[in-house]
């Protein structure tokens, strides 16, 4: 019996479906068994999955498909995308190991066969990606909220720090022939920031990185997330790496006060133009309770004119960083690691001879917080654009 293209194509995706289930069992390099589904997003779906090599060695990894990998255009992106994360190598970006491939086809009508075979049949490619054990900092920020505190300026600070750094690394990438690509990562938002349990940060999901200097089109360009977009995303104008620094600042923003800066707006019918009207006034308003150095700080990386703003990551950096050594605080992964053990248990106290160096006491310091400051507006009529865990 033959098949349309369309009965094919149904059966290749309900196949492709059936690999990610809990319980599947992938051939490759090693052996992956699936373990659970983590996120989808528009461009790809990512599950946890055990990696088992020779002598039945074990490690948790995350996979990643591409959605739809019959849609070529989708495809080529999604290659690209592990091209370029699998030469990465920074201490604050999630490593992605490999890219692995599986051959499917149909033998009848009355099945489907999936077998190693690369002679005919449709290739189906994964990435396997580092398991980041810990949070997201949407995740942190929501449990913060639930006990109605505000997470430490300091500790807030030196987590910015790091997600710039790693930033920088992107942003000053080079090929092997030494080009400067320009990279954009154009989405660095709370779901894409991960804190494991020892809390060290890792900037996750290049799935819409753009190298600059090969633009093509506006297509590229515009916003997907507008809770975590620029002004230049937002008007579709051409992007560098000021980009990533204003939506620093917006993550800035959502840590110090645990609030999404276009939260309220992305609700409302008129999205974009409320957003746009809110890009053109100052942050440091809605900054009043924070020490003056870390607003002006957060309040330059959300200049509107990308000139105004810190012109690269490692400027940024090195400002907080000066920051936090002119105010003699000292901020280690321990504290976070401490810190995130604090906040998911039953009843947080956080009593630590570790917050010592930020709050001159075993206490860790924390501001009174109203968690509904403003009254929400209604839902908007259509769907929202955001980004889930950890697929863009």
């Amino acid at each position: 019996m033959e098949y349309t293209s369309q009965e094919l194509r149904q059966r290749y995706v309900a196949l492709e479906e059936g690999m990610r289930q809990p319980g599947a069992v992938l051939f490759s390099q090693a052996r992956y068994e699936i373990v659970r589904q983590l996120g989808e997003g528009g461009m790809g779906v990512t599950v946890l999955a055990n990696e088992i090599s020779a002598a039945d060695l074990k490690r948790p990894v995350v996979l990643k498909f591409v959605k739809n990998s019959l849609d070529p255009q989708r495809l080529a992106q999604f290659l690209k995308e592990i091209q370029l994360s699998v030469l990465f190598n920074h201490p604050n970006l999630v490593s992605v190991y490999r890219l692995e491939s599986e051959m499917v086809q149909i033998e009848d009508a009355n099945g489907l066969l999936r077998q190693r075979s690369r002679s005919r049949g449709h290739t189906v490619y994964y990435s396997v990606m580092q398991y980041i054990d810990g949070w997201n900092l949407r995740q942190i920020v929501d449990r913060l909220r639930q006990v109605r505190i505000l997470l430490h300026r300091d500790i807030a600070m030196y987590s910015i720090a790091r997600v710039a750094r790693g930033l920088h690394y992107v942003h000053e990438y080079r090929d092997e022939d030494g080009e400067h690509l320009g990279l954009v990562h154009r989405d660095v938002s709370p779901e894409n920031i991960l804190v494991d349990r020892f809390g060290r940060i890792k900037v996750s999901d290049f799935g819409i990185a753009l190298a600059v200097k090969r633009q093509r089109g506006s297509g590229y360009l515009h916003a997907g997330n507008l809770r975590y977009c620029s002004p230049e995303q937002l008007s579709s104008a051409p992007l560098d790496r000021r980009c990533d620094i204003y939506t620093i600042g917006l993550l800035m923003y959502f840590l110090f006060t645990n609030t999404d800066r276009f939260g309220l707006e992305v609700r409302a019918g008129d999205a974009r133009d409320r957003i746009r009207r809110k890009m053109a006034r100052s942050a440091l308003p809605e900054l009043g309770r924070i020490h003056p150095r870390c607003a002006a700080i957060c309040e330059r990386c959300l200049r509107e004119d990308p000139a105004e703003r810190y012109q690269t990551c490692e400027d940024l950096a090195n400002d907080i960083d000066l920051h936090l050594q002119e105010t003699q605080k000292v901020v280690t992964n321990d504290q976070i690691e401490e810190m995130l053990h604090e906040l998911f248990s039953p009843n947080p106290q956080f009593v630590s001879p570790r917050f010592l160096p930020l709050g001159g006491s075993d206490v860790l310091e924390q501001q009174d917080f109203d968690p509904n400051p403003l009254p929400d507006l209604p839902e908007a009529a259509g769907p929202i654009a955001t980004t889930l865990l950890p697929d863009g």
